[in-house]
């Protein structure tokens, strides 16, 4: 009977040794035993916790530089990656950044492709997006659906596709070179874009349909059922589009040139109604709704993407973040990533989460 045991509690050793998860979770022990520092994403990727740097800027403006920890990710095997789900509430108690990423050190085709990806305003939750844009040598511009479900892109040349988190879907909704312009509705049943040179559309979700439109859009603007606000090149602008009416016009100084007046950097909040435009000589702020603008002279931060009631901005790049809080003066810069690099500019959607703040309270 004893000899009939042993040979049982053998066999279940030797099962055990055999099954594949089994041996997985201690590849995985082992790892986090040598490797306490990091947290691991799947097999071969992870996360360490690492403290906010010292930010730079070329201004005179006087920021409090803020130091906390931060993930830097270490992405080596995309297909491991969590990817975005529109399902997972906790994913979108904070607004998001999403931006194009490639693990351009890799020798593996797939994971040298440009890839689009997102997180949370405070550097945790990344997310792979959408991997249907490999293949393009670069994306320079991204649009995100008032309901977070579509992702759209541009290439460098202006073709234009669509991603739908829902049902995996891809659409090609431009094949030829086109200007980078995408706007979505409020509804986020249409993308507006720039499809010629000064001639508009809109492709419908629903059915797939484009059709032409008889008024202009650009990607810093905020579109409702029957008003935009919109950035141009060196105003803020406003129009009814049920009556064509021009609503407002806040614009630069118009006693400078054309070339200080002149934006380079422009950037719009969720709601429209602060919007900013700089460039090397000048930043202005403008509030859509006091029908104000502040000019100022070197001493300003730029932003490249504005936050709700324009109490954070951030820099364009999200390989390495740079946050500023407006209302407080205070910065924070972080290396997201250890390697790899971006295509084009990060982007902010989801913005009216957590009032628009972009931390947690008290963090």
């Amino acid at each position: 009977m004893k000899k009939i045991l042993l040979l049982a509690l053998f066999s279940i050793t030797l099962m055990g040794c055999n099954d594949p998860e089994s041996a997985a979770a201690e590849a995985a022990q082992l790892r986090a035993e040598q490797h306490p520092e990091r947290t691991y994403v799947g097999e071969h990727n992870y996360y360490t916790m690492e403290s906010s740097e010292h930010a730079a800027f070329g201004r005179k403006k006087d920021l409090k530089v803020m130091y906390q920890d931060f993930p830097r990710y270490f992405v080596e095997k995309a297909k491991e990656w969590p990817k975005e789900d529109l399902n997972d509430a906790s994913s979108y108690d904070l607004p998001r950044f999403q931006f194009a990423w490639a693990n351009s050190s890799s020798k593996d085709e797939y994971e040298s492709g440009l890839k689009i990806w997102s997180m949370k305003t405070d550097g945790t939750d990344l997310r792979l997006v959408t991997d249907a844009t490999i293949g393009f040598a670069s994306i320079r511009n991204l649009a995100r659906s008032p309901n977070n479900r579509y992702v759209a892109w541009a290439g460098s040349g202006g073709q234009k596709g669509v991603y739908d988190l829902k049902t995996g879907k891809v659409t090609v909704v431009q094949k030829t070179t086109s200007p980078l312009d995408m706007l979505w509705s409020e509804d986020s049943r249409y993308l507006y874009h720039e499809r010629y040179r000064n001639r508009y559309s809109r492709w419908d979700s629903e059915t797939g349909e484009i059709s032409e439109i008889d008024f202009k859009i650009r990607t810093e603007a905020v579109l409702t059922e029957d008003k935009i606000i919109k950035v141009t090149d060196a105003a803020v602008v406003g129009y009814n589009l049920k009556t064509n009416e021009r609503l407002f016009v806040l614009s630069s100084d118009r006693s400078l040139s054309d070339k200080e007046r002149i934006f380079n950097v422009k950037s719009i909040s969720p709601t429209g109604r602060f919007a900013w435009g700089s460039n090397q000589d000048y930043g202005w702020m403008f509030d859509t709704k006091e029908q104000t603008m502040k000019q100022m002279v070197d001493g300003f931060v730029p932003a490249q993407i504005l936050g709700k009631d324009a109490h954070y901005s951030a820099l364009g790049k999200m390989t390495y973040v740079t946050i500023v809080d407006r209302v407080e003066d205070k910065v924070w810069s972080w290396r997201a990533f250890s390697h790899g690099a971006m295509s084009g500019e990060g982007t902010l959607y989801n913005g009216l989460a957590n009032k628009g703040l972009w931390f947690k309270e008290g963090k």
